[in-house]
């Protein structure tokens, strides 16, 4: 048996939310779908199930002659539609003060599909109707075929498992794609994985894998003003590639691509996992604290100036180091203040 070991990555990077990164005209209509089926007999089968959300896809093809049983089962779900939206703070290139940006949250969605297969090819002859036909039977003599294609966009992402040319197969198969966009206080997650055990008799296996940039950038130019000078500067920025959709192998991160042909058992496990990070807001350096110094922010507490004047410190600090001789205890300090010295 060969046995190929998990193969897993984990991404970190600036939201992938856009509108370039959806499935090609599919519309992220708000869904659920569930189908199962459960299929034992002998003669000739043709499947197709192409399942899609608007930035996840799954096509599984099948057809052969012979005896067949196999069950599966898919589960998919739109959970967010398209016009999303959270604004943030950033400091733009030139600028002192933060400019208030909009960000696209981009659509939810599932996809699950999980199949048993357990098929053996032979020639089957079938008379149909009355007449001609009665008397000529069809004979349908086809080889084993199966094609599965799971497709993530967002991530630009694909896993593939494929039979041909089959006498026989027998294998299991899990897929599942979720593709979560960040939010204003979360970060998105994106997931594809697919697992395969498979034993293949007189065929041929085709197993890949591809991992392709979406966030491909190129290089600009944009006019600013240079905040010390007044004047204007051109500067460097960096864009979204327009090519983003075909790059494909030319601009892969990952690329597996395995065949097998023969009589083989195969175990193959793929999973790859992306962290897509919210855009974070910048605060001022005082920020308003309108239900006290406890509302403000953790990040912004770590600042000794917002403590000391906020928690009261500094007078602490400043009492202690001036040692005066009346009693400058908070609690004393509001009811009786004024005292002689000693």
């Amino acid at each position: 048996m060969i046995v190929i070991s998990l193969v897993l990555l984990s991404v970190l990077g600036s939201s992938y939310a856009g509108l370039w990164d959806l499935n090609p005209g599919k519309e992220a209509l708000k869904h659920t779908h569930h189908s199962e089926g459960d299929v034992t007999g002998e003669g000739f089968v043709m499947v197709y199930q192409n399942i899609n959300t608007n930035n996840l896809s799954a096509v599984e093809y099948m057809h052969g002659s012979g005896s067949f049983d196999v069950a599966d089962i898919i589960d998919s779900q739109q959970k967010t539609g398209h016009g999303g939206y959270y604004y943030y703070q950033t400091l733009s290139t030139g600028k002192i003060v933060p400019d208030w940006k909009q960000q696209w949250t981009g659509a939810n969605s599932v996809i699950k599909l999980t199949r048993q297969s357990d098929m053996t090819q032979s020639p089957m002859t079938f008379a149909y109707g009355t007449g001609w036909y009665a008397s000529h039977p069809i004979t349908y003599n086809s080889l084993l075929k199966d094609r599965t294609v799971a497709k993530s966009y967002q991530e630009g992402s694909m896993m593939l498992h494929q039979l041909e040319y089959a006498r026989g197969f027998v294998g299991d198969m899990a897929v599942e794609l979720n593709c979560t966009g960040p939010t204003e206080t979360k970060d998105g997650y994106g997931l594809a994985s697919m697992k395969l055990e498979d034993k293949v008799i007189q065929g041929t296996v085709h197993i890949a894998e591809l991992l392709t940039n979406p966030q491909t950038l190129k290089a600009g130019s944009k006019t600013v003003k240079d905040p010390k000078t007044g004047k204007d500067k051109k500067v460097t920025v960096y864009g979204p590639s327009s090519s983003m959709k075909t790059l494909g192998v030319k601009g892969s991160l990952i690329e597996i691509d395995e065949n097998y042909i023969g009589n083989f058992d195969i175990q193959r496990s793929m999973k790859l996992e992306v962290t897509k990070s919210r855009a974070v807001t910048m605060e001022d350096w005082l920020p308003c604290c309108m239900g006290g110094f406890f509302d403000v922010p953790d990040y912004s507490k770590a600042n000794k100036g917002q403590i000391g004047i906020f928690d009261c410190t500094c007078r602490n600090t400043s009492i202690s180091t001036f040692k005066p001789a009346w009693n400058g205890t908070i609690e004393k300090f509001s009811t009786d203040r004024y005292q002689k010295v000693p």
